[in-house]
């Protein structure tokens, strides 16, 4: 473009100049070659203006191909530059405000696209995680079905089939769940919370399973009061569902501790228990959807537990650490404080 611009300065340098020569001549030269410095003038004016001419259509014969340049690039969602961007020219700030509006664009095919995955993967969890409690749920029906069946085999596959309705409901829920917070259907509220109510509240949730398998659940309370800032119901589900994964998987007469440490910037909620531990090449798989140890397969389960309490403690700023030795493992929820 600056090219452009030295050429048409140019042009009108010579038509000036000459406009100068024809006055100075009209005072020094004779009355008979004043026409022909008129007519020398004319002609200069006429081919500085045909140069002109063909300078501008030049220079919008390129403009007009780096704007297609410039509108391919919006549409291809490309980076790179059309015009120099540090020349303060009008179609150097067009081309940051395309350059925003590339970014904005590309920001929405990107949620898009997570929107997208996210549907399909609702879609394949609903269309196959069912199956089993589903399954389970037709077979029971079909066996009541039978009249030659005793009232006690009645009572037994109907308390199965209870159990299989359930599951399907825990499963159903926490498949509901996870994807809406994964999407950002569901935001969370933070607000001011005691630390050690959000605990005590989780244990009373595993307190019957926790007695009917002999477990003692302790909580070492912190020596002050710990406030962080988290949405209260979801974080008190996300220990929930670490610490019903400890009593699940801890034998019977064992025991799962809690504990509670402060630090500057954030705090740390310890939920420790003797359970069967987990494998060093498993840690890293057990925050996956569906994902189930190969050693734990004779527990009930669904596997979206620890996925979820990862999502909703990433929501807040927070991460989870897993450490296990073979025997036991230690899941330690950080959470910001206030």
């Amino acid at each position: 473009m600056r090219r452009y611009q030295l050429r048409a300065a140019l042009l009108w340098a010579i038509l000036a100049l000459s406009g100068l020569g024809l006055l100075r001549a009209a005072f020094s030269l004779k009355s008979n070659l004043m026409p022909w410095a008129v007519a020398l003038f004319l002609t200069v004016c006429l081919a500085v203006q045909v140069l002109l001419y063909r300078t501008a259509g030049a220079y919008m014969r390129e403009l007009v191909c780096q704007l297609s340049a410039l509108i391919d690039q919006l549409t291809q969602l490309r980076e790179d530059s059309v015009f120099p961007p540090l020349e303060d020219t009008i179609l150097s700030r067009l081309q940051q405000q395309v350059e925003r509006l590339a970014s904005i664009w590309a920001g929405l095919n990107r949620q898009a696209k997570r929107d997208r995955d996210e549907i399909q993967s609702l879609v394949s969890d609903l269309s196959h995680q069912p199956k089993t409690p589903v399954a389970t749920l037709q077979i029971y029906g079909s066996l009541l079905s039978q009249p030659e069946l005793s009232p006690e085999q009645r009572q037994e596959y109907g308390s199965r089939m209870q159990l299989a309705l359930e599951r399907l409901d825990f499963l159903l829920d926490s498949i509901v769940k996870l994807s809406r917070l994964e999407s950002g259907s569901i935001r969370l509220q933070p607000q001011v919370s005691d630390v050690e109510e959000l605990v005590l509240n989780a244990a009373l949730q595993v307190r019957k399973a926790a007695e009917e398998k002999k477990i003692q659940v302790s909580i070492q309370p912190p020596p002050a009061p710990i406030v962080v800032s988290c949405d209260p119901k979801w974080t008190e589900e996300a220990i929930f569902n670490i610490l019903d994964n400890a009593v699940k998987y801890t034998p019977q007469g064992g025991w799962v501790a809690l504990t509670l440490e402060a630090y500057e910037t954030c705090c740390r909620i310890n939920i420790s228990d003797t359970g069967c531990g987990i494998p060093p090449e498993e840690i890293p798989k057990i925050f996956q959807r569906f994902y189930r140890g190969r050693g734990v397969q004779a527990v009930d389960g669904v596997g979206l537990g620890l996925p979820l309490a990862r999502k909703i403690v990433q929501e807040q700023g927070g991460w989870i650490k897993t450490k296990s030795s073979g025997e036991g493992s230690t899941f330690s929820l950080f959470l910001r404080r206030v």
